[in-house]
């Protein structure tokens, strides 16, 4: 059932933070070779500046979403706490902009400990999806007419003989994120790691981002949509600066990722009913498995990029 509690959220949350630093600290020893009291420290000294600029993040970047708004009806909401009024985009941000400070601080190098994040940090990531439950309706779906089970759907009862079904949005983004750490843990020896996981962290959003029924957006442009979009379209970019500075053409991924973006737009224009294909138009579920398809097409083209940057190593050492 759509609830709100927020005790449990917090509680979860919490609970989900601890056990991420902890794999962190572990991690930190493992891979910077460093002793247990200097990772304990490091891993304090980013969980503290990362849940300050987590918070700020989150609150900078919804403002900037939300500037139109926030003129005409006063900046009250930039100083409330409030989950549907920050980004999750903008709290993950300061989180690993947290990781970084930290490293520089204790004379560690930043990239190495970004990438010992990596795991943790997208596993933090399904978190924080997952604690979505207790928040509402801001991480369910559309309305569905064939009720479904808890994970695939919440419902709402207002009438207790005719529940409505939603799509349970974050339980999908959840599960991928874990499927994004499972792919941070494998390559976790990656000097591209921390990179690469901010890639599928975003790709996979793209989709989702649009199949949430709550966003931050302009009409049809979902302002974190287009973020991660962004995101993703940059790092394939940064592949193919790289790969020329090694006399290596790579920006097939990085014009494919223009070729999805094209897919993208026409699949919003489609859901939003402002492109109809046949008497009724496509149905959603059609529609979106074009978009993954396109997605997927793009994970294998940074895959293949990556696999072109053979001395990417010493832009990190």
């Amino acid at each position: 059932m759509i609830t709100t509690n927020t005790t449990a959220y917090l509680l979860f949350i919490s609970a989900g933070i601890v056990l991420c630093y902890v794999l962190f600290a572990f991690l930190l020893q493992k891979q910077l070779r460093v002793s247990a009291t200097r990772a304990l420290a490091l891993c304090a000294t980013a969980l503290g500046m990362g849940i300050l600029l987590g918070i700020i993040g989150a609150k900078l970047l919804y403002g900037l979403f939300r500037i139109s708004y926030l003129l005409k009806t006063g900046f009250g909401s930039l100083f409330s706490l409030r989950p549907d009024e920050m980004s999750y985009y903008g709290g993950a941000a300061g989180v690993c902009f947290g990781v970084f400070l930290a490293a520089k601080l204790l004379g560690e190098k930043p990239l190495k400990a970004l990438n010992a994040f990596a795991f943790p940090g997208a596993f933090l990531a399904a978190l924080f999806r997952f604690a979505e439950r207790w928040l509402g309706a801001l991480g369910t779906g559309d309305y569905i007419e064939t009720p479904l089970p808890f994970p695939l759907a919440v419902f709402e009862a207002w009438n207790p003989d005719f529940p409505e079904y939603y799509l349970a949005i974050f339980m999908l983004e959840g599960v991928l994120s874990l499927r994004v750490a499972l792919f941070a843990w494998q390559n976790r020896r990656d000097v591209l790691c921390f990179l690469r996981t901010v890639f599928y962290l975003c790709l996979f959003q793209i989709a989702c981002e649009s199949m949430r029924a709550q966003s931050l957006r302009w009409l049809f442009v979902r302002y974190e949509q287009l973020l991660c979009f962004l995101v993703v379209e940059a790092i394939l970019i940064w592949y193919a600066v790289i790969s020329k500075k090694q006399g290596i053409r790579n920006w097939g991924a990085s014009v494919f990722g223009l070729f999805v973006c094209a897919v993208g737009v026409l699949c919003e224009f489609m859901l939003d009913g402002k492109i109809v294909i046949g008497e009724y138009g496509l149905p959603p579920v059609f529609i979106y498995g074009v978009m993954s398809w396109a997605l997927l097409e793009l994970a294998v083209q940074e895959h293949i990029a990556r696999r072109k940057l053979s001395k990417v190593k010493s832009f990190h050492d």
